[in-house]
């Protein structure tokens, strides 16, 4: 744990507040080491849908987050450049023990395109925005990918980024908030040519690790303790 974190009683006293006072679309996870707390009825579910969640991470498998033109015409739009744009939101991503922080959040992201013209385009961007609960003034981490793919082609991507709480933050990393943001955008030119297509389809996955910082009395103990198991060791050798 980093030199000035500190973890006051005050703070945990207001983070079981908080959960006390959670709505009743508030759902909450606990795996091993980590819990997620979220929304279930934000926009966002309609493209991302809910999350699963496995041991410590969480993970999205969506099956309509997708832009699509076709002939100059978007899906969601109507015109020749179709664009969707989603940011699911969890309120809260704690530890289990106040005491340990997260290490990192790893996002990887994945799915298909095809565009199937020279002057057609697909891109995406992955967005993944931490911001510690426990002092409100810091500055957010804010981490960021895009994949752009033009031509054509078809086939499959996928892009990663990483957030690191305990390493960027001066307070203590048991307790923020996670934004997840992505936008897509598919184009084809106009109606005239036929048969263009361009599209984009995401997929997602998050993981979460956490590190157990060593407390500084443990430095000055230690090696006092090593003297004291040195010396029975040698008493019952006697």
């Amino acid at each position: 744990m980093q030199i000035g974190k500190i973890l006051s009683a005050g703070m945990l006293v207001g983070c079981a507040f908080g959960l006390s006072q959670a709505q009743a679309a508030t759902q909450t996870y606990c795996g091993p080491s980590v819990c997620y707390q979220y929304d279930d009825a934000q926009a966002a579910v309609a493209l991302f849908g809910l999350p699963g969640f496995v041991g410590d991470s969480a993970y999205f498998t969506p099956t309509t987050f997708e832009a699509r033109s076709a002939d100059g015409v978007g899906i969601h739009t109507g015109t020749n450049t179709d664009f969707v744009d989603a940011t699911f939101v969890f309120s809260k991503v704690y530890t289990v023990n106040p005491l340990v922080e997260i290490a990192s959040i790893y996002a990887h992201e994945e799915g298909d395109y095809v565009v199937n013209y020279a002057q057609g385009e697909v891109h995406g961007r992955l967005y993944l925005r931490g911001k510690g609960l426990n002092n409100l003034l810091e500055p957010s981490l804010i981490s960021q990918d895009v994949v752009a793919i033009v031509g054509t082609s078809a086939g499959l991507w996928n892009m990663d980024t990483t957030i690191t709480p305990e390493a960027s933050l001066n307070q203590i990393a048991n307790n923020l908030t996670l934004t997840v943001q992505n936008q897509l955008w598919a184009f084809t030119n106009d109606t005239t040519a036929g048969s263009e297509l361009a599209w984009l389809e995401k997929k997602l996955v998050l993981d979460i690790t956490t590190v157990v910082p060593v407390p500084a009395a443990a430095w000055l103990f230690g090696p006092a303790l090593g003297l004291l198991g040195l010396a029975r060791r040698r008493n019952a050798r006697c």
